[in-house]
This record gives C-alpha cells, sequence and structure tokens, in this order.
C-alpha cells in the first residue's frame, strides 16, 4: 500500500471519529444546555409571574404591614459588640443600632435603622413560609416550619460589615425569595441600587438585574447583597422590593447575603464591595472636599475644636490666595483711578455702543488693566465654598461637632432662639446675620469700579441681604467659614488702602 492511500484513509478514519463525536457527544451536550437554559428562564418568568401576582394581591400593604414580626418567633441580638447591635427575628432586621453615634446632639439614644431589611420565602402556591417553631444553638438559630427546616448563622467581617447564612433543609425545597427594603426617616435618605452604578430606585424598571441595594442618607448607610441574582421588583414610598430567581432543590439549598449598616467611611464601604464606596462620595469635587475633610482632621488633632480648625483653615486658605487678593485689589483700584475717563468716553460715543466699547477696551490696554482679574480670587474661592458644604453636610467626621457658646453642631443651622406664637415657630440664627454683616462692611470698602447708583446698590446692599436669606438653613460651619474670610478680607483692604 502506498503512501498516499494510507493517508487518505488515515483522512477519511479521522474524520468519521470526529463526525461520530460531534453526533453521540457534542450534539448532546449542546442540546442539553439548550434546555438547561429554557428551563432557567422559565422558571425565572414563572418566579417573575409569582411575584407579580403577590405583589398585586398586596399592593394596598404598607411597610407596617410587611414588617410585622411573626407571633410564634422572638427576638434575638444577633450582633452585639462595641460599635453596632442588631436584632433579628424571623426574616426581619428588627433593629440595628450604632453604638458610636447618638440619634441627635443632646440624645442619650444611639442611631438605629427600625425594622430596615425582610426577606421572605414564598411556597409555590404563592404563600409565605412563617416558621412555627425555633432552637437557639451558640451562633446558630434553627427555625422549623413543615416540611423545611432553616439554619441561620452568622460572622462578624468588620467593624459596620456582617454576613448572615441561610441553609435551607427538606426533601424537596421549592422556594421563591423577596426582598424588602424599608426606607428610614433618617435626613435626605433615598432607596439605591447598583446596575452596576448607583441609581434611585425611582430610576429602575421592573426586572433590573441589582448587584446590592440598600439606603444611604447624609452620614449613614444600609445596604444589602443577597448571593442570588436580584431583581428590582418594586418602588413604594415606604419601603422597596426586590427577588431573586426561584430555588429548587432535594435536601438543601443556601441563600447567603452580606449587610453593611454604618457610616459611610471608605475603608468599610470597600469591605463590603469596592463600587460601595460611591456611596461616601461628595459629589462632582469630591477630591477638594476628601482634602477638606483631612486637613481639618489634620488641625483638628491639634486645637482639638473643629469650629476653630474652621477658622484656622480659612486663614490658611487666605494664606494661599493673598497674591491673587492683592492682584485683585490693584485692579479694582487702577478701575476706581480711570472712572473718569470711562465715563467721558460713554458721554463722546453715546450714540455708538460699539465704538464706545471699543475705546474703553483700548483704554484697558493702554493701563495694563485687566478688567476680570477682580473677580479671580472669588471664582477660584468657589469650588472651595462648595466643596466644604459638602464636606460639612456628608462626612461623618463632623456629624455633631461643637463649637462654643449655643452653636453645638457645626454640621447643621445654629439656633440663638426659637420664637414662637401659638402654632408657628420661628427659629432664629445668628451666624447667617452676621456673614451678611461682614459681607456687607467688605462691599462697602472695596474700591468701587462703577458709579452707576443702581449698581452700587444692587452689588453692595441688596446682594449681602440675599444671601442671609439663601444660606439661612446651611450649616454653622460654612457660615463660620465666610464670616472668618469676609473678615480677613476687610482687614486686608484697610491695610492695602493705607498703603
Amino acid at each position: 500500500m502506498s503512501g498516499g492511500v494510507r493517508i487518505l484513509i488515515a483522512t477519511l478514519v479521522s474524520a468519521l471519529f470526529l463526525l461520530i463525536y460531534d453526533i453521540f457527544v457534542i450534539r448532546p451536550k449542546v442540546e442539553k444546555q439548550k434546555q438547561l437554559v429554557k428551563q432557567s428562564e422559565h422558571i425565572h418568568q414563572e418566579s417573575t409571574e409569582k411575584e407579580k401576582r403577590f405583589l398585586q394581591e398586596h399592593e394596598s400593604l404598607s411597610g407596617a404591614d410587611i414588617f410585622i414580626t411573626p407571633g410564634s418567633v422572638t427576638f434575638f441580638p444577633l450582633i452585639d459588640d462595641n460599635f453596632v447591635k442588631v436584632i433579628f427575628s424571623w426574616g426581619i432586621m428588627e433593629k440595628v443600632e450604632l453604638k458610636n453615634f447618638k440619634l441627635k446632639v443632646d440624645s442619650n439614644d444611639n442611631f438605629y435603622y427600625d425594622k430596615p431589611f425582610k426577606f421572605s420565602l414564598f411556597r409555590s402556591d404563592g404563600t409565605e413560609i412563617v416558621p412555627t417553631k425555633f432552637e437557639v444553638s451558640n451562633d446558630t438559630i434553627i427555625f422549623f416550619s413543615e416540611p423545611l427546616s432553616f439554619v441561620v448563622s452568622y460572622s462578624k467581617v468588620s467593624k459596620y460589615v456582617f454576613d448572615l447564612d441561610i441553609r435551607l433543609f427538606g426533601d424537596f425545597i421549592d422556594v421563591v425569595p423577596i426582598f424588602y427594603l424599608r426606607k428610614s426617616k433618617e435626613d435626605n435618605s433615598e432607596i439605591v441600587a447598583f446596575t452596576p452604578n448607583m441609581k434611585n430606585v425611582k430610576d429602575l424598571k421592573v426586572g433590573n438585574i441589582v448587584d446590592f441595594f440598600g439606603e444611604k442618607s447624609r452620614y449613614f448607610s444600609f445596604l444589602v447583597m443577597p448571593s442570588c441574582k436580584v431583581y428590582f421588583s418594586a418602588s413604594k414610598e415606604s419601603f422597596s422590593s426586590f427577588s431573586c430567581d426561584r430555588i429548587i432543590s432535594k435536601g438543601l439549598a443556601e441563600l447567603k447575603f452580606r449587610f453593611f449598616t454604618g457610616p459611610k467611611i471608605d475603608d468599610e464601604l470597600e469591605v463590603f464591595d469596592k463600587k460601595a464606596k460611591d456611596i461616601a462620595s461628595f459629589g462632582f469635587l469630591h477630591p477638594i472636599s476628601k482634602f477638606i475633610v483631612v486637613s481639618l482632621e489634620f488641625i483638628n488633632s491639634f486645637v482639638g475644636n473643629l469650629g476653630f480648625s474652621i477658622i484656622i483653615l480659612s486663614l490658611l486658605v487666605r494664606l494661599i490666595f493673598t497674591p491673587l487678593n492683592i492682584i485683585s485689589l490693584k485692579s479694582m483700584k487702577k478701575l476706581k483711578d480711570i472712572q473718569p475717563q470711562i465715563e467721558k468716553i460713554k458721554e463722546k460715543y453715546k450714540d455708538d455702543k460699539e465704538r464706545a466699547s471699543r475705546e474703553i477696551f483700548e483704554l484697558y490696554r493702554r493701563e495694563k488693566i485687566n478688567p476680570f482679574s477682580g473677580c479671580l480670587p472669588m471664582l477660584i474661592q468657589i469650588p472651595i465654598f462648595i466643596a466644604l458644604y459638602q464636606a460639612l453636610l456628608n462626612s461623618i467626621d463632623l456629624r455633631h461637632a461643637p463649637f462654643v457658646l449655643w452653636i453645638k453642631d457645626l454640621s447643621s443651622p445654629e439656633t440663638l432662639f426659637t420664637l414662637k406664637i401659638g402654632g408657628w415657630a420661628f427659629e432664629f440664627h445668628l451666624l447667617p446675620v452676621l456673614m451678611g454683616a461682614t459681607f456687607l462692611a467688605q462691599q462697602i470698602i472695596s474700591p468701587q469700579t462703577s458709579d452707576d447708583l443702581a449698581f452700587k446698590i444692587s452689588f453692595n446692599y441688596i446682594m449681602p441681604i440675599m444671601f442671609i436669606f439663601i444660606l439661612w438653613s446651611a450649616p454653622a460651619g460654612l457660615h463660620l467659614y465666610w464670616i472668618t474670610m469676609n473678615i480677613l478680607s476687610i482687614l486686608h483692604q484697610f491695610i492695602f488702602i493705607k498703603k
């Protein structure tokens, strides 16, 4: 047999082998995979339809109705350490207390979440599983609901992160998990979900897949990350609901949760999930706000009072911008000096405004004056002002930080006294008035760049008064910063005038 014939036979045998392998091995695997995908899609669709039916049946229920503790189950102190205390009953986080943070400035009670989360397991017929008995063994709680039993265990991961593990036992397990997140009464709180970017649940569509969900407020967050694939279901005024794929198993199934409950600290949020750090963002000026917080903490480590630390920070900012402020004052002084020439040009070309503008800009060029340089220091300091505002509003390090006298919280508006007339109450804040008064004084002694009476009235008098009302309810720390900057500006201008 020649070599060519042998190669031909070998090729035919190889092709035949590959064909047989494809028919009896590859194709059955592909078909099986397609069937599994279809089965999974069918199961999820069936689960979703059941959940929709359940939610429609319970559409009128309020958060109070959903977060009712089963009468057959007692409360369990799930975690109780130096940082958090978690009270648990079947499916419900009854209370989550943060031990190192007071509820209010003068309160003896710690900050807490009241029934923030519940998970429910529903049978295939749509009825909810409610255990009738339970046993406690060390760090494990066993719940019984015929024909299933549930072993709940927990473990602490970090200061404000912990895991909850639920193992389901039974001859045949067929349940649909639904999760409820209850909105607290904390200021500026909102329920959010990561998809994978952080979004308010109001911006989600039913069926959107989310990585984890929770509530965020000014200083604290409560986040939940189930081990299953989570879908957004519905959002109501006081709570939102989520679900995951139907769990079908023989003998054993497992559902895990990771929780974050605590202040919005980058390191702790990263332990929960790296994407959760977005929760602690100060916004588009985050780097500046973060730098301000770190700077205040550093200064405060020597001073011991955040109010005085803000004053020192104001001094440092003013010192840094002194060269620009000097340029601004010189420019404003030059503008004042050439004001008579500008008025002559306006009078000469009163019928030709375009020619008047050209002549005025030519005058600026000859005198080497930049008419916009006077605004430069203020424009540069605006981002710092906004960044400080965001830091005071959202940084846990500045929460409930006292200053002196009646100012007990630099992150909130201070109240000198409250005027009550019948059912109406007016809180008088002194710092906004002082801010407006110092702003007014600064405007009056600044070199006047225009003789226009209307401009002087609006710029020197009306604007400071407007800022009093605009920033009436701003944090006391922000007013303290602005008052200090105004006083420093007034002193600087007096020194400049004398020179």
